[in-house]
């Protein structure tokens, strides 16, 4: 019975713990796709803006401008934002026959000047062209494979001088410098997106799928349909931009992907309490034996008391074999699996014959610190991004806040054979946010300990000076490069790579450092040379309540060194 419900027990948890994390690969997914709309709605603004600026310019002026002084002013309005992005801009009579057309660098580059419209677009899109120079607003229109040889996203206007329509212009962004910058974001580097329009045509960042003449030959590598994710994995919305109904999907490239090693970790545990209970289910089976036995030979052998002494006396033994094994049991059925790294933990230190399940579980505790790590570094980031982080100042004891990281750490440099070092020979009283800068100096001193070689040495120290506060920490390990250092505290351009015991990290600690100590009006700088060594250097301004005294520091928290193996 207690086998049946421990084995109901573990499949109900691996189940939930499956069904958890599905919930919050649905949860990430609706977050990118709601950052992906809101980036696609600014990038549209942007534009409409320029066009806007455009409208502006050609129906206040005194007289209608030449093609070259509106090529011109469209040229000044996105050097003015730095924008290389391509566009076409077209001037179109009442009749939808071009009068002008150029793009930032070239008059009429497809020989657009005198054409018709509708040798071009359908008859339904000239109903349409018809209707926009009714009104005086911007339209914005269905992609377009263009002649120039790309796909456009329009927004048009009319033009009209003293109450009369002389025509509409069309400014043609391209579509593709719409969407480069959510493609290009790393957090959404394994996602794929869907966009059609309210027809139900889709299209990508080279061609919209309208039946319509494709005039490039570059595909889309990213379209949805290039992966075998089905549209029922899709989070849709549905948005309007001037007009334009468009609807945008975002699914994951990959299926799921539930993480087996909780279930591993389960299974072993049920197999383990499964023995155990056999062993006691034996025990109290031979026990009852012995005592039918014993029984037995009082009635019939009352002179064998010797031999009925012995049995009593192993009856006891089995009964103690029995109690222990019961209170074992009982300790378990209380707190099952209290938690799965510290189980890990536990055995870690087990006497384990087989070298195979000693890697397995060493390859389960790397996963499960990493995965810790990697939580905490993330929703500390994203939570100091949203302002959700809020600072929150109080006096800390600098040589204690040291003193205790530096202990924290000490295993982990041990494990790795490194020196690892604390000194300070002033008594500093700051006052600033202590979780920060807890986070900020643990995450330094174990990026050092994962770049340090075996028998390295790594110095963490304190001081005060012209009114900063400055905390070091320094190792003699691979050091960086330049190029390494440019890119250290940049989103996107850093890059986790393995330490010199093959460790792996998040790639955001030290990112997450350098915006904690701006939290405090201070910086994180570094310096470093390949193959001898990196220094960090944690500047911090203090305040008028802050406090040093140029004298040493108490015994306890004068200098810490990691312990000798």
């Amino acid at each position: 019975m207690f086998l049946l419900i421990g084995g109901v027990f573990i499949f109900f948890l691996n189940e939930n713990f499956k069904q958890k994390e599905l919930e919050a690969r649905q949860i990430r997914l609706e977050y990118h796709h709601n950052r992906t709309l809101a980036e696609f709605a600014n990038s549209i603004d942007k534009f409409a803006g320029l066009v806007a600026g455009m409208r502006s310019y050609v129906n206040l002026s005194s007289e209608l401008p030449t093609a070259a002084e509106f090529q011109q002013f469209v040229k000044n309005q996105f050097d003015d934002i730095k924008s290389k992005d391509p566009v076409v801009v077209s001037l179109i009579d009442t009749s939808h026959v071009f009068l002008q057309s150029f793009t930032r660098d070239e008059m009429n580059p497809a020989g657009l000047v005198g054409r018709s419209v509708s040798s071009l677009r359908s008859e339904r899109k000239i109903k349409m062209l018809d209707q926009l120079m009714q009104q005086d607003s911007l339209q914005m229109f269905p992609p377009i494979n263009l002649v120039e040889g790309w796909i456009g996203l329009p927004i048009n206007f009319r033009v009209e001088r003293d109450g009369t329509t002389l025509g509409y212009v069309a400014a043609i962004i391209n579509f593709k410098s719409i969407m480069d910058d959510i493609y290009m974001d790393n957090e959404v580097n394994d996602l794929i997106f869907h966009f059609s329009t309210e027809e139900g045509y889709d299209f990508d960042r080279e061609r919209t799928y309208n039946n319509t003449k494709v005039y490039n030959v570059k595909e889309d590598s990213e379209y949805y349909k290039n992966f075998t994710t089905d549209t029922s994995e899709f989070v849709y919305s549905n948005a309007t931009f001037y007009g334009f109904n468009v609807r945008i999907g975002s699914a994951f490239k990959n299926p799921a992907m539930v993480n087996t090693g909780l279930s591993s970790v389960l299974l072993l545990w049920y197999l383990t309490f499964a023995f155990l209970a056999f062993i006691v289910t034996f025990q109290a089976h031979r026990s009852k034996k012995l005592n039918a036995r014993l029984v037995k030979t009082n009635v019939i052998l009352e002179g064998r008391r010797k031999e009925i002494k012995n049995q009593n006396r192993e009856l006891k033994n089995l009964s103690k074999t029995q109690n222990k094994f019961f209170s074992i049991i009982g300790h378990d059925l209380k707190q099952p699996l209290n938690a799965v790294e510290g189980l890990l933990h536990l055995l870690e230190h087990e006497d384990i014959k087989d070298p195979d399940l000693m890697v397995i579980i060493d390859r389960l505790k790397e996963s499960t610190g990493n995965t810790v790590d990697l939580l905490n570094n993330l929703l500390r980031w994203a939570m100091s991004q949203t302002g959700d982080i809020q600072y929150k100042e109080g006096k800390i004891n600098l040589n204690e806040l040291l003193f205790s990281i530096t202990q924290a750490s000490i295993h982990q440099a041990d494990e790795k054979d490194i020196s690892l070092t604390f000194t300070m020979e002033e008594r500093i009283f700051y006052h600033g946010d202590r979780d920060m800068l807890e986070t900020i100096v643990r995450n330094l001193v174990s990026n050092a300990i994962k770049f340090t070689d075996s028998k390295g040495e790594i110095k963490v120290s304190a001081s005060s000076k012209d009114g900063f506060l400055s905390i070091k920490v320094t190792d003699n390990g691979v050091g960086m490069n330049p190029e390494e250092l440019k890119s250290l505290f940049v989103v996107g351009e850093q890059i986790s790579t393995e330490g010199t015991a093959g460790e792996t990290g998040t790639g955001l600690g030290l990112i997450l450092c350098q915006d904690f100590a701006r939290h405090h009006g201070g910086n994180v700088e570094v310096s470093s040379q390949p193959k001898v060594g990196t220094e960090f250097t944690v500047l911090l301004p203090m305040k008028e309540n802050d406090s040093s005294f140029g004298v040493p520091a108490p015994p306890a928290f004068m200098k810490i060194k990691s312990l000798e193996k």
